[in-house]
C-alpha cells in the first residue's frame, strides 16, 4: 500500500474537504442573506398612514397616534399586531371601543365610539353605563346627571341599584338626582322636587316602593314644605319638615292607618 495515500494527508482529500468548506460556506451566507431580507419582505409595506375618522367630540386623535406608536414600531402590513393596537387604542380616555382595520398597502383605519356618561361618581367622575368610571370632569355640561356616591369599587353595585331605584320613580313622574350609599350600605335618594328619602341597608327598593304607595299620597298636600322622609320604619314613616330643621332639626313619625 503506497503510504501517502494514507490518512487526510493525500492532497486529493484535502482538496475535496476544502471545496466542500466552500460550498457549506457559500449556502451559509446565502441562507443569511435570504434570512435578513426574507423578514421585511414577510412583514408586508410599511403603515405610514393612521386615519381615525370623525366626527370625536372628546377623543384626540394625536392621543390615539401616540398611543400606538410603540406597536407600529418597525412593524409591516402583516406583522402588525392588530389586537394589541385595539387594547393600546381602548386605554385612551373617552374611548369606549375601537375597531382596527388595514387598507393595502400603508393604512390604518381606527374607528372609534366615544364613552357616554350616565352619572357622576363622587363629585367630578364620569360613569358609563356599565359602571366604569372614565375620566374626571367638572364641566358645567355634566351639572345634569344624576350624582352617584359611594365607597371605591362599588361603582356597579351602586348604578344597578339607581337604575332600580329610578324606574319606580319615573313610572310617578319623579327622577332621581342623587343616590347615596355610605360604607355601611345605607341609602338614601335625592328627588327632583327637593326631597330626601332614607331607605337604609336593607328592602330598599321595597321602601320605596311603600314611599311611592303610601307617604307621597299622605303627604302630597305639604310636600313643598317636606325635607326627608325617613322610610326606614317598620310600620309608618318619620318626616323632616325644612321648617323644623331650620330651627330645631326635629321629625315627625307618620304612621298611616291600617
Amino acid at each position: 500500500m503506497n503510504p501517502r495515500a494514507r490518512g487526510t494527508g493525500n492532497p486529493v482529500v484535502r482538496h475535496r474537504w476544502i471545496r466542500i468548506g466552500g460550498w457549506l460556506a457559500a449556502l451559509t451566507a446565502v441562507f443569511g442573506c435570504a434570512a435578513f431580507f426574507a423578514g421585511p419582505l414577510l412583514s408586508g409595506p410599511a403603515l405610514t398612514q393612521l386615519i381615525v375618522p370623525g366626527p370625536l367630540l372628546h377623543v384626540q386623535p394625536q392621543a390615539v397616534r401616540a398611543a400606538l406608536l410603540p406597536a407600529l414600531q418597525g412593524k409591516g402590513f402583516f406583522s402588525v399586531n392588530v389586537a394589541q393596537l385595539r387594547k393600546d387604542v381602548l386605554a385612551v380616555p373617552w374611548v369606549a371601543s375601537a375597531a382596527v382595520r388595514r387598507s393595502w398597502p400603508h393604512t390604518l383605519y381606527i374607528d372609534i365610539t366615544e364613552e357616554l356618561p350616565v352619572a357622576r361618581w363622587n363629585g367630578n367622575g364620569l360613569m358609563d353605563a356599565q359602571g366604569r368610571v372614565f375620566a374626571q370632569s367638572a364641566a358645567a355640561s355634566w351639572a345634569k346627571l344624576p350624582v352617584l356616591n359611594g365607597t371605591e369599587g362599588n361603582e356597579q353595585d351602586v348604578l344597578a341599584e339607581f337604575n332600580d331605584l329610578n324606574s319606580q320613580l319615573t313610572a310617578h313622574g319623579l327622577a332621581m338626582l342623587q343616590l347615596t350609599v355610605d360604607a355601611r350600605g345605607d341609602s338614601s335618594v335625592s328627588l327632583n322636587d327637593g326631597i330626601q328619602v332614607r331607605l337604609g341597608r336593607s328592602d330598599a327598593l321595597q321602601r320605596l316602593q311603600r314611599f311611592l304607595a303610601v307617604a307621597l299620597p299622605t303627604l302630597s298636600s305639604r310636600l313643598a314644605a317636606v325635607a326627608y322622609v325617613d322610610m326606614r320604619y317598620t310600620n309608618g314613616f318619620a318626616v323632616g319638615w325644612k321648617s323644623q330643621m331650620a330651627s330645631s332639626g326635629q321629625h315627625k313619625e307618620v304612621r298611616p292607618n291600617g
